[in-house]
């Protein structure tokens, strides 16, 4: 009984250390989620070493996964994305097409097996929506045609990444439908059911309220637990090497993608731009390949650092080439 009371204890002082850095990290002009993976690590093994993970830790993270991705489903406006189809369509492919191919390379020449290195393309061939819309609304760009774009080109990204990890954990990760594989999904197609109702609003501003101030500071938080920046020094080269990757292929492929929809070069670049950013998706990923046991915990502290930096530099990068446009 007082294990369990000190387990909830640990988990109120993640939550709120998680909630107060995000919100720093926001103040600081940096992505929420920088500040709640930061949380994890200062309070983890490579921290304090106050908070380690558990089953309550790992039950309220997969709660959060659920919230995140039936979230994601619930914004998910299909109308509005038919309008753009061509577009978004062709941005979405490139901006998958280049890392699911630049990252296994990398990783297999760097000493990585093939399972962690095929992996890899998939965790960062996913876009995180929420830190391009934050940028697009502090520009008024958010109603404009380039807003709906990247959107609606993120939305496929991450369709098309979530249905690769499930076949990959499937396959690979011990040849059976788990939950951990089938819940992201799942949460995401009732999102998008969902939304055809009327009251689908009110389920969204709830989730999101819980969510927020409850299950993803634990999710966030928890993937912070599992790093280990101890033994990162003799990894600091590929770090480097996959954060640059990070950047530049989804980068790359996106404004290809836009620039063969017919896009103009300063939408296209903007648009890849906008795409960079992996934040909570490749996270989802990180977490679901774990479970899986595609990758271990010292295997997926790069995969966080290398997400963390790309989350850091995707507005450094939006800013000036959206003002173009």
């Amino acid at each position: 009984m007082l294990g369990e009371k000190m387990e909830y204890l640990l988990i109120l002082l993640l939550v709120i250390i998680t909630v107060i850095l995000g919100k720093i990290g926001t103040w600081f002009g940096l992505s929420e989620v920088v500040g709640q993976l930061l949380s994890g690590i200062i309070l983890g093994t490579s921290g304090l070493n106050i908070v380690e993970p558990s089953y309550f830790i790992h039950l309220f993270a997969e709660t959060g996964i659920f919230l995140l991705m039936l979230n994601s489903g619930l914004e998910s406006d299909l109308k509005e994305m038919k309008k753009y189809i061509k577009a978004s369509s062709l941005i979405a492919t490139m901006g998958v097409i280049l890392p699911i191919i630049a990252f296994p390379i990398a990783f297999l020449l760097l000493g990585y097996n093939i399972q962690t290195s095929i992996f890899a393309g998939v965790v960062f061939s996913a876009t995180s929506i929420s830190i391009t819309l934050a940028v697009l609304a502090e520009q008024k760009k958010l109603a404009t045609s380039m807003g709906a774009i990247i959107l609606s080109a993120a939305v496929l990204d991450d369709i098309i990444a979530l249905f690769a990890v499930t076949l990959f954990s499937v396959f690979v990760g011990g040849g059976t439908l788990g939950i951990n594989s089938l819940l992201p999904l799942f949460a995401f197609a009732l999102g998008i059911v969902l939304r055809k109702f009327d009251f689908s609003d009110k389920v969204g501003v709830l989730s999101t309220k819980i969510g927020n101030w409850l299950f993803y500071p634990v999710f966030f938080g928890s993937i912070g637990l599992g790093v280990a920046i101890q033994g990162l020094g003799n990894k600091l080269t590929a770090i480097i090497i996959f954060s640059a990757l990070a950047v530049v292929t989804k980068f790359i492929g996106s404004a290809w993608g836009a620039r063969f929809s017919g896009l103009n070069v300063n939408v296209a670049n903007a648009i890849g731009a906008g795409m960079i950013s992996r934040g909570e998706m490749a996270l989802v990923i990180i977490q679901i390949g774990i479970s899986s046991q595609i990758i271990n915990e010292d295997t997926s502290a790069e995969f966080v650092i290398a997400v963390i930096i790309s989350t850091i530099i995707a507005p450094i990068i939006m800013k000036p080439l959206f003002k173009k446009v």
